[in-house]
This record gives C-alpha cells, sequence and structure tokens, in this order.
C-alpha cells in the first residue's frame, strides 16, 4: 500500500506540472526548464531525459515521500523509495541503449569524451537519490505553515542546476552537438522511434 502511495503521489507531481504548463499556469521552475527545452533545437535526447530527472527526483520524489509519510515513520517507506530509483536508473540506461542502437554516434562520443561521462556521472542517479531522501527527511516534520515555502525554495535549488545539463563544457557541448546532427526528427518523432524499438 505505501509503494502504491508513494507512486501515485510521485506520479502526480510531475502530471500537475505538465497538465499546469500545457494551460500556461504556475509550474515550479524546475519543470518549467525541462518543459521549456523541449522548444530548443540542440539538446540531445540524453539531456531531456536528465532534465526531466533533475526535477522529477531532486524536487518530485523527496516531496512525495515527505507527503504520503506526514504524522508517520518515513523510514518505513526507504525501502519503496529506494525501489523506484532503481527502476528509474535502469529506464535511463536502457534508453540510452536503444539510442545508441538507433544513432550509433552516441556510444562512440559517449566513450570518446571523458568529460561526457564525468557529465553523467556528476548527474548520477545515486547522488539525486540520495539529495531526494535527506530533502524528504528535513521536511517530513516541518509545520504546514512552512512546507510550501520549503518546497519552493527547493525548487529554486534544482532548478539552478540545470546548467549541468545544459551547458556541460565546451567538450561536452562539442561531443553532444554532433550527436545531435546525427538525431533525426523532433523529440517526438524520436519518442515514436524509441516506442517501436522499444515497446517495454
Amino acid at each position: 500500500m505505501k509503494s502504491c502511495l508513494l507512486d501515485i503521489a510521485f506520479a502526480n507531481r510531475y502530471l500537475s506540472a505538465l497538465y499546469s504548463y500545457k494551460n500556461k499556469e504556475a509550474v515550479p521552475v524546475s519543470w518549467k526548464s525541462a518543459f521549456d527545452l523541449s522548444n530548443n533545437y540542440w539538446p540531445i535526447v540524453l539531456q531531456h531525459i536528465l532534465m526531466g530527472i533533475n526535477a522529477h527526483i531532486n524536487l518530485d520524489l523527496g516531496t512525495a515521500a515527505a507527503q504520503i509519510s506526514r504524522g508517520k515513520n518515513l523510514a518505513d517507506l526507504e525501502n519503496d523509495f529506494n525501489k523506484i530509483n532503481t527502476i528509474l536508473s535502469s529506464l535511463v540506461h536502457e534508453v540510452e541503449n536503444d539510442l545508441s542502437a538507433v544513432w550509433p554516434a552516441l556510444k562512440y562520443l559517449l566513450k570518446w569524451s571523458g568529460k561526457v561521462d564525468d557529465f553523467l556521472v556528476d548527474f548520477s542517479m545515486k547522488l539525486a537519490r540520495e539529495g531526494a531522501w535527506k530533502y524528504a527527511n528535513q521536511i517530513v516534520n516541518l509545520p504546514e505553515t512552512e512546507i510550501q515555502g520549503s518546497i519552493d525554495e527547493r525548487d529554486l535549488r534544482v532548478a539552478n542546476k540545470v546548467h549541468i545539463i545544459t551547458k556541460p563544457g565546451m567538450i561536452a557541448s562539442i561531443a553532444m552537438g554532433i550527436i545531435r546532427i546525427t538525431e533525426r526528427g523532433s523529440v517526438a518523432d524520436k519518442i515514436q522511434v524509441l516506442r517501436k524499438i522499444a515497446p517495454h
């Protein structure tokens, strides 16, 4: 039951942000950055994935865990919390492998550029998970009147990390630019391709 509640609360934060963005309503800054990037030509698919991870893990997961644990023992949720991160982490690697099958330049350039590898490591799921869990522990017992202010502050801190993804340095940017040129179509087109080769 706890796992189900966490899944629902976690997913609803993304769905709520997406709905608000489409309706031109207020959106968490970290999610707005991710959604806005979809209109930019140059980011590669992997960058779009990492932008989503930034908002969904660093902001949403800890917030959702605290939300359903108010008045309860947050530690009881830790196992389910870690399972969600394991699943998300495996999906990132699966998508990267699927993309490499369609655009071989991706895997070659990721191996060629140590800077790109460092960029991915810096944004690892492990660090995101640890930060989200720490935040959940910070917010779970806050007075009701202080929760939204804390979430807004966390949102701004998370949003300030997007430069790691969007501007990872000269070598990484050149490598990603080459990858982007080999990627054909819009973000939506590439999602359709991924669905065909990886229907799971």
